[in-house]
């Protein structure tokens, strides 16, 4: 197998609109993708690598369905929506009939979100050292994947200031990539410190080694994007039911603690709160592969401005 490392080739297999750019109105964890790892006061970091898949896929564009009562209370349901292959979704049809009926508010319980999802290599994980050299799936933001884009697509400002961009995906030519997580003033995590470092370096030794370690260890993208990893429509419509039934975009009633748990039983969701969005993560039995020795004074450099 030859893999072609040139941006311009992977993004021939992305899929259409994959950077998300159009505005959109909108588990059992899979211990595959890496999450960050956030100490009590909510600070976390580590160096990664972004790697596309053995068919040169860099990310896919994920539609989840993130419904949830107003309140922040009762039945949550976060689940890919078969939107993300143009297949008819019915909480987006119920999202469409209560916009359309002027009930906005109830309509925004129905949302949506995109995410991405891509291969990445950990160069360096402190709080989990056993995750280094492993290949992993991470689930990234539309924020995170607006950062890449900045820096790896290359504009006409970039070209009238003579600025190359970054081979984000070239394992051999690429940056190292510092993920950095703080609680914002709201609270909610930021990851606006995150960044690529300045120098260019590469994890492999060889095109050979790099296209043996991603052909052995990356996850195919592709399965995503199969009909086989979506809920069917009449189970999204189940789930719909239950989801308005639990809720009626009102607070939780008392004495339906026990209700919800049977709720929870059967569907094997997750009632009353909201998914944690950071936790550490299971091993993964994905080979580990160490990263050449010329990059450890970069990442002691990154690393150091972790906390």
């Amino acid at each position: 197998m030859n893999m072609n490392f040139d941006w311009e080739s992977m993004a021939g297999n992305l899929q259409d609109n994959a950077f998300g750019d159009k505005k959109s109105y909108a588990d059992d964890v899979d211990s595959r993708f890496w999450k960050l790892s956030r100490d009590e006061d909510g600070n976390g970091g580590a160096i990664v690598r972004f790697l596309t898949d053995a068919n040169s896929v860099p990310f896919v564009k994920i539609v989840k369905i993130r419904a949830q009562n107003a309140n922040r209370k009762g039945f949550f349901v976060d689940d890919m929506s078969p939107q993300t292959i143009k297949l008819p979704c019915p909480f987006n049809e119920e999202f469409g009939k209560l916009w359309d009926a002027g009930e906005k508010e109830k309509a925004k319980t129905l949302g949506r979100s995109f995410r991405f999802y891509t291969n990445i290599k950990v160069i360096k994980d402190p709080a989990n050292p056993e995750n280094d050299g492993k290949i992993f799936l991470y689930d990234m933001s539309k924020t995170m994947v607006d950062m890449l884009k900045e820096v790896m697509v290359q504009t006409e400002a970039m070209k009238a200031l003579d600025e190359s961009p970054i081979a984000v995906y070239n394992p051999l030519e690429g940056n190292s990539f510092l993920i950095k997580v703080k609680n914002g003033d709201n609270g909610i995590p930021t990851y606006t410190s995150s960044k690529f470092a300045d120098k260019v370096n590469g994890i492999y030794a060889s095109v050979a080694e790099a296209e043996k370690d991603i052909t052995e260890n990356a996850y195919s993208l592709s399965e995503f994007l199969e009909p086989s990893s979506f809920k069917t429509y009449e189970e999204l419509t189940d789930l719909l039911d239950k989801f308005l039934k639990r809720n009626k975009y009102a607070p939780k009633a008392e004495g339906e603690e026990k209700a919800m748990q049977d709720v929870e039983v059967n569907t094997g969701l997750t009632l009353g709160k909201a998914p944690v969005a950071e936790t550490p993560v299971a091993e993964t039995p994905a080979k580990a592969v160490e990263p050449s020795a010329d990059v450890d004074s970069e990442i002691d450099d990154l690393l150091a401005e972790v906390g």
